[in-house]
C-alpha cells in the first residue's frame, strides 16, 4: 500500500487490514475499497476521493482539508476530529460513522447523508448545502454559524442544544420537542402548551 500512495494517483485497489502513517504531497484516490485500514498517523498536502468505499476504518484526526471528495460511502469508520475544512463533497453518505468534533466549516456539501452517526460537537460554520439529510443521529451541541437553515431537516436527530444564528432560524424543519429546546436556547419561557404551537411556528417561519 505504501508503494501504491507514492505514486499521484491510486486506482482500481482493494486494501484490508492496512497502515497508512507517511507524509504525501498530493494523492487522487479512484475506485478504491478500504476495509479496516488505519488512517491515523497519515498527513495529506492534497486529496483527492472518488467512488470509493471506506469500511471500519480509523481516520480520526486527519485534515482533508481544501480538496474534492466525490461519491465515497464511509461505513462504520472513526472520524473522530477529522477536518474537512473548505474541500467540496458531493454525494457522500456517512453510515454508523463516529464524527464527534469533526469540521466541515466553509465546505460546499451537496448530496450527503448522515445515518446514525455521532456528530456531537461538529462544526458546520459557513457551509453550503443542498439535499443534506440527517437520520437516527446525535448532533448535540453542533455548529451551525453563518449557515442558512432554511429547509434543513433535523427532525430526526437527538439534540439538548446547539449553536446557531438566530437570525438563520426561519425554515429550520424540528419536532415539537426540539422546538421546545431552541426556544429554551433563545431565552423564550413557554407556560402554556397551546400557545406554544403557535409561537414556535411563527418564530421559525418570520425569524
Amino acid at each position: 500500500m505504501q508503494n501504491d500512495f507514492i505514486n499521484d494517483q491510486v486506482l482500481d485497489k482493494i486494501y484490508e487490514n492496512e497502515l497508512l502513517d507517511g507524509y504525501y504531497d498530493y494523492v487522487e484516490i479512484t475506485n478504491c475499497t478500504f476495509k479496516k485500514c488505519n488512517f491515523t498517523n497519515s498527513k495529506f498536502n492534497g486529496i483527492d476521493i472518488t467512488n470509493s468505499l471506506f469500511e471500519m476504518s480509523n481516520l480520526s484526526n486527519i485534515a482533508l482539508l481544501d480538496h474534492t471528495y466525490n461519491n465515497i460511502k464511509f461505513i462504520n469508520c472513526n472520524l473522530l476530529g477529522t477536518t474537512f475544512i473548505d474541500s467540496y463533497l458531493d454525494n457522500i453518505e456517512f453510515i454508523n460513522c463516529n464524527l464527534k468534533y469533526s469540521n466541515f466549516s466553509g465546505t460546499n456539501l451537496k448530496n450527503i447523508k448522515f445515518n446514525n452517526c455521532n456528530l456531537e460537537d461538529a462544526i458546520f460554520n459557513e457551509i453550503k448545502w443542498k439535499n443534506l439529510s440527517f437520520s437516527d443521529s446525535n448532533i448535540n451541541n453542533c455548529e451551525f454559524q453563518k449557515t442558512k437553515l432554511e429547509n434543513l431537516d433535523l427532525s430526526d436527530t437527538e439534540f439538548t442544544t446547539l449553536k446557531i444564528d438566530s437570525q438563520k432560524l426561519k425554515g429550520l424543519i424540528l419536532n415539537m420537542n426540539q422546538a421546545l429546546i431552541i426556544a429554551n436556547l433563545l431565552g423564550i419561557k413557554i407556560k402554556n402548551w397551546i400557545f406554544s404551537v403557535f409561537l414556535i411556528s411563527y418564530i421559525f417561519n418570520n425569524w
